[in-house]
């Protein structure tokens, strides 16, 4: 199955049942730490906060207490760095950030619990993204004054880009109220390797807290 068929098949798999689709809007934060090899030594990745929006159509199944939940986010990714820059023949301490921005379709199937005025729901299931941008700005310790690189990321095929194409799974929990609000936090753990240099490893992986709200009651 080629990359265009997985990513239309999870986009347009909703619209086989119009008629129970219930639309809805979110937003909320990522928290993102990208595991990535550098040219630096003594690398260490820490987490970089970011935004998150989009839109969701949710589609209950049957009489059941499961419910389909397809959404189309804007996501930030990335990780803060630091480390050492050996590639002048000194070492010279580097900081900064690596940030990348998605578009990105999960698809998960949910379980809910009926809990007072509304229900609990879990559940998972995969996701595909495609990266439209991004930033590294780094600031390299140099005497006498810093020097800030400030570059785009770009996507594409060659050694020095990123593979436009993620894709991944995700698991969520969360509590929904009955007329249409919710709070959720998940964790997306991608398991394309988007790194175009062979032996390197670019794996995204990010937790979110998102608040929603659904366009009429029901799952």
């Amino acid at each position: 199955m080629t990359k265009t068929r997985l990513l239309l098949i999870i986009i347009l798999l909703p619209i086989c049942a119009i008629g129970q689709v219930k639309i809805g809007v979110q937003g909320g934060f990522s928290l993102s730490k990208t595991e990535m090899n550098t040219n630096f030594s003594d690398l260490k990745l820490n987490y970089i906060l970011g935004p998150l929006a989009g839109v969701m159509a949710g589609i209950n199944l049957g009489e059941s207490n499961f419910s389909l939940m397809q959404e189309i986010n804007y996501v930030f990714k990335g990780a803060k760095i630091s480390g050492t820059d050996n590639s002048q023949g000194i070492a010279v301490p580097v900081n900064g950030s690596h940030s990348t921005r998605y578009i990105e379709f999960p698809l998960n199937i949910l379980y809910y619990l009926n809990a007072g005025n509304g229900h609990f729901f879990i559940g998972g299931g995969p996701y595909a993204a495609i990266g439209i941008g991004g930033k590294n700005k780094l600031t390299y310790q140099l005497a006498p004054a810093p020097e800030v690189e400030d570059v785009s990321v770009e996507f594409g095929s060659e050694l020095n880009q990123l593979k436009s194409f993620d894709y991944g799974v995700q698991g969520q929990f969360g509590y929904k109220l009955g007329y249409g609000s919710y709070v959720r936090a998940f964790y997306s753990h991608g398991l394309a390797n988007l790194s175009n240099i062979e032996g390197n490893t670019y794996l995204n992986r990010y937790f979110g807290l998102s608040f929603g709200y659904f366009f009429g009651s029901g799952k």
